[in-house]
């Protein structure tokens, strides 16, 4: 008789599984509540270390009990594979900001102006204001991210700034609505990233110009001193949604060129569109009687039909005679 050996069981793999099981909720939960405002950022980093760390210890052990079972056999395969996918799914944040760590400059303050950009909210009452130190490497980074000028009143532009910001979900903090169209105004905001609800501070500045409004917005996080690139993206998608409120308000607005001095770029109304210059585009023309269309020949002008010169006279055949009226 052949004495059976009970299948080797692999404990590590389900630990594994265990501490995995726990990571996933431990992130969702503190997501959740920081979104919420029901703990603050140093907790929320608090609970983030906590989360990683369980799924880096299940995508760990995974690996290991995974390697002891392929050379010694046993039981265990499902469980240190549902570790490894807990673990992978815990770990994923990080293995993004990673990505974004290394491609994004090392910045956490940009802003469209940056010799005089607009002024953030401190980040306590009582504290010194923020100063702005990053412009030469942002000019490098970001060349794209520049002053921009309109041509309309800055009230009405200040309009559609907060039009914008209330499509983008960011929550207004302070303001300075336009007295008169032409006044100086400005806004304060902040926005909120969508897994983890961190929060920004963004400040937007409107100025008169010659040639209608001047407009400088500026985006900062409040924790770190790398953004992972939100704050480029933030402005990019509202100067993005601006110009897309406008074109849709007012029609196409020309772009303003800074190497053309302002007088010479007159100041659209609302609702006008600018003028086409030199003579309209030429119509397209079509094949004419000595040319067909297909094949190129020759058509003889002496087969097409003369029309008379009062073409009412083809529909005559086609004329209903009203009846006449009955006889008293």
């Amino acid at each position: 008789m052949h004495k059976v050996l009970p299948r080797r069981s692999s404990r590590l793999a389900r630990l594994s599984r265990k501490v995995g099981r726990l990571g996933v909720p431990v992130l969702v939960i503190a997501a959740l509540a920081h979104h919420t405002a029901l703990i603050t950022t140093p907790q929320l980093f608090i609970l983030l270390a906590l989360g990683f760390s369980l799924g880096a210890f299940a995508c760990i052990g995974a690996g290991i009990a995974l390697s002891n079972l392929w050379r010694d056999g046993g039981s265990g395969w499902r469980d240190a594979a549902v570790a490894l996918l807990y673990g992978t799914v815990a770990l994923a944040p990080v293995a993004g900001a990673s990505v974004e760590l290394l491609r994004s400059p090392f910045l956490a303050d940009v802003s469209t102006d940056t010799e005089a950009p607009p002024a953030l909210p401190p980040l306590s009452p009582g504290a010194p204001p923020r100063r702005f130190e990053t412009g030469a490497l942002q000019a490098e980074a970001y060349p794209d991210l520049v002053s921009r000028r309109f041509r309309i009143a800055p009230g009405e532009l200040h309009a559609a700034a907060l039009n914008v910001a209330g499509r983008m979900g960011w929550t207004i903090t302070a303001e300075l609505p336009p007295g008169l169209p032409d006044e100086p105004t400005r806004f304060q905001a902040e926005a909120k990233s969508l897994l983890f609800g961190f929060r920004d501070d963004i400040a937007l500045r409107i100025l008169p110009d010659p040639v209608g409004a001047r407009l400088d917005i500026r985006s900062a996080s409040r924790y770190g001193r790398h953004d992972l690139g939100a704050n480029a993206r933030r402005i990019r998608a509202f100067l993005d949604g601006l110009d897309a409120t406008l074109l849709e308000a007012y029609g196409v607005l020309e772009p303003v060129d800074d190497d053309v001095e302002p007088e010479d770029l007159p100041l659209l109304a609302p609702g006008e569109t600018p003028q086409r210059q030199g003579p309209p585009p030429m119509p397209a023309s079509k094949p004419g009687p000595e040319t067909d269309a297909e094949t190129g020949t020759g058509t003889d002008p002496a087969q097409i039909e003369d029309l008379p010169d009062d073409l009412s006279e083809i529909y005559q055949g086609d004329e209903t005679v009203p009846p006449s009226p009955p006889a008293n």
